[in-house]
């Protein structure tokens, strides 16, 4: 109940916001899947953490992915 006010579905449909999970599940699949789910791959917590950040950064616009090589360069 007191979050009413967030629950405006015809209006975010209205505005062209997607509202279910179906693209985010998409996109962890993207992100995740393909890279840590590799034949043979094993990885442990900090590893996976890793190249999840890494991978989401380069599965981004061009912007992030470039500033971040910057950054640690």
């Amino acid at each position: 109940g007191n979050q009413v006010h967030r629950m405006d579905y015809p209006g975010y449909r209205a505005k062209g916001w997607l509202i279910g999970s179906g693209p985010v599940e998409a996109a962890c699949k993207q992100v995740v899947g393909q890279r840590m789910k590799g034949s043979g791959m094993r990885w442990g917590e900090a590893g996976a953490d890793a190249v999840c950040h890494l991978r989401a950064l380069f599965r981004s616009e061009k912007g992030p992915w470039d500033a971040y090589w910057a950054s640690v360069a």
